[in-house]
């Protein structure tokens, strides 16, 4: 039967408990299935709460538009760093392998889901609350997991509860490691010194600067002088582009109901 405490163990699926955790689990209702795919998933979390609508992520100085590159990348840095929740989705690459991530909640992680997808491994869901973290997945990551197809459908919708080691051991996907992963890039940070014009384009119909050059890192922040990040592509060396919305607007997840808890 099914083992409490599982471990996420690279193997098939980089993200996948042990075959062990969910051996013998066949006899559970089956939900619907979230999709999976090499970027992140779509679908909404299945346990959370609305948080209070809030403004965009503070800023230093919200009224005065950044013109040059520098102040647009300083604005974007401060109002980021500074922000409490928000979402980022999108792609990363750790360790050579792409990675989908879809992780909203507050920034430090202490309430949050992440789903983490793979190419050919389906798609995981971590969620924590607290000092508490679960595992799920789609009908793909059962079954890498258990080793079972048949079964896997029943599995979907379910929740394991793991470690914080097990839960971490792709990385630490929350939205404030994404973002100092961000700023650290010197491909990124030598902006901060670039006093050139902010080149201006729209982001889905947002009027916003890019900064960098193309075929490089680049990072896109809105025009209207919050400093609001809205996206970011990594430099070739580290393959990764991410947006980013919901700032300070994050839901606030709780943890499985009981009938979703899978059972020892």
């Amino acid at each position: 039967m099914l083992t409490a405490r599982g471990r996420l163990a690279r193997g098939p699926l980089p993200l996948a408990a042990a075959t062990a955790l969910l051996t013998g689990c066949t006899d559970e209702p089956t939900p619907p299935a979230p999709s999976s795919t090499s970027a992140p998933v779509t679908s909404s979390p299945p346990v959370t709460s609305s948080a209070p609508a809030t403004t965009r992520p503070p800023t230093s100085s919200p009224t005065k538009t950044a013109t040059s590159v520098a102040e647009a990348y300083r604005a974007a840095r401060t109002a980021s760093l500074s922000a409490q929740s928000g979402h980022a989705k999108g792609f990363v690459t750790r360790e050579g392998t792409r990675l989908g991530v879809d992780v909203e909640g507050l920034a430090n992680g202490s309430n949050q889901t992440v789903f983490i997808s793979t190419l050919d491994g389906g798609t995981a869901e971590v969620l924590t609350v607290g000092d508490d973290y679960w595992v799920g997945g789609d009908e793909a990551y059962w079954a890498s997991t258990t080793g079972d197809a048949e079964n896997a459908a029943k599995l979907v919708g379910r929740y394991a509860p793991i470690t914080e080691s097990d839960a971490t051991e792709l990385g630490t996907f929350t939205l404030r490691s994404l973002l100092t992963h961000t700023f650290s890039l010197p491909e990124l940070t030598v902006l901060e010194s670039d006093t050139g014009e902010a080149t201006g384009t729209e982001v889905d119909g947002q009027p916003a600067f890019v900064l960098g050059r193309e075929g490089g890192a680049r990072m896109w922040v809105a025009a209207d002088g919050s400093g609001t990040l809205l996206r970011v592509v990594g430099p070739p060396a580290d393959p990764s582009d991410l947006t980013f919305s919901g700032w300070e607007r994050a839901r606030t997840f709780t943890q499985p109901a009981p009938g979703d808890l899978l059972e020892n």
